[in-house]
């Protein structure tokens, strides 16, 4: 291999990209524009739950119940009403999410020691939320009956003369993400997903157009191999792509104070090896293909919603379907997700990620392997 041919053709490639205003955009303007949309508009954090209170007992305890609610943070009233009946129009009109329905009776039945019952209504319209709200709910209903027990016995003198307080006191510590920022946890992730789905998209152009152009007859009259050929392409986009990891990283930290605790050189040297192996799968498409938009669609369909969907970073992978993991085991960025999230908020060690990065390396090597067999240098 001529490395000086190798570099004449990198040169050329450079070039092109710099004189095409939109080829700079797809590489730089997309991948921070859907950083700052996936940033601030997808989010797992759900709080401040909107609530209906129908409370028809209207007693100090239900107001401190309904009142339990409200200081947990987790939900907002937006309407107390002693009647049912606009629990469903606020459901239909979104105004609400969830119902608590205390009885009459309801203090009643606390001062008796029987068992008071209250409802708690809520719209199943997103299952997610919804689990998460009657979660929040539960664990509210519980801290509150421990209280409500706890009073009691003091009241009642049956506590030998000690003031009770609750059996046990949770106090949970989060490592890693203290506060439990959402965008924590998504920020590497697109990190990951931009990286797969732009490099291999903007590759994925790289062969189709000189056949589309006719320069690629030019260049194959030219004393040049095939393995050169694809170098030359392969090493401008390269640095595209350190330059993409490098932009989001840095918008990561500044907008959405992602830290990372990871070493910065095993960052990029694992972002580099994913680099080679997702170019490297565009290149391949783009000879295959041979057509610019075709060989656009297909790289965004075989990087882009794998990576969004069987990653693990919509959802956990161990939660899907089995046949659906077993699927997942050939989606590059699965593996490159688990290291970007440890170096970033872990702070791990290479030796920690091996596994993910053997399997990096395998797929890098398989898809130059194939992408050098399917050049072809006679035109048919």
């Amino acid at each position: 291999m001529n490395m000086r041919r190798v570099a004449l053709l990198a040169q050329k490639e450079a070039r092109h990209i710099l004189r095409d205003w939109r080829t700079l955009y797809m590489a730089f303007g997309i991948p921070l524009l859907l950083l700052i949309l996936f940033g601030y508009a997808l989010t797992m954090d759900i709080d401040r739950i909107p609530l209906v209170v129908v409370d028809q007992d209207h007693s100090t305890e239900s107001r401190d119940l309904a009142g339990s609610f409200e200081r947990a943070s987790y939900f907002t009233i937006v309407d107390r009403s002693d009647s049912a009946d606009g629990i469903l129009h606020a459901f239909r009109t979104n105004q609400a999410k969830a119902a608590l329905a205390i009885p009459v009776r309801f203090a009643r039945m606390l001062g008796r020691g029987e068992a008071a019952e209250v409802q708690l209504i809520v719209d199943g319209t997103d299952a997610n939320v919804a689990s998460i709200t009657i979660g929040y709910a539960s664990a509210i209903a519980q801290m509150q009956t421990i209280h409500l027990a706890v009073n009691a016995l003091n009241q009642q003198g049956l506590a030998g003369g000690v003031r009770l307080k609750p059996p046990i006191t949770v106090q949970s510590r989060n490592w890693f993400n203290t506060t439990l920022k959402s965008q924590w946890y998504l920020v590497p992730g697109l990190v990951a997903l931009i990286m797969a789905m732009m490099s291999a998209i903007l590759m994925s152009l790289t062969v189709a157009r000189e056949w589309e152009n006719g320069t690629m007859e030019q260049l194959l009259a030219t004393p040049v191999t095939p393995p050169e050929i694809l170098l030359g392409k392969l090493i401008p986009y390269f640095g595209i792509g350190l330059g993409q990891l490098t932009l989001i990283a840095a918008a990561g930290v500044v907008l959405f104070d992602v830290p990372i605790r990871g070493n910065l050189g095993s960052l990029y040297l694992m972002s580099a090896i994913f680099l080679v192996g997702s170019l490297a799968q565009g290149l391949l498409i783009s000879i295959v293909m041979r057509q610019q938009q075709l060989a656009m669609q297909f790289a965004l369909l075989t990087t882009m919603l794998p990576a969004l969907l069987l990653s693990g970073f919509m959802a956990p992978i161990a939660s899907m379907p089995k046949l659906i993991q077993v699927i997942s085991y050939i989606v590059p960025a699965r593996y490159f997700l688990v290291i970007v999230r440890g170096l970033f908020l872990k702070g791990i060690s290479l030796s920690a990620v091996w596994p993910q990065a053997l399997a990096l390396i395998v797929f890098a090597t398989l898809m130059l392997t194939l992408g050098v067999r399917k050049f072809k240098t006679r035109i048919e």
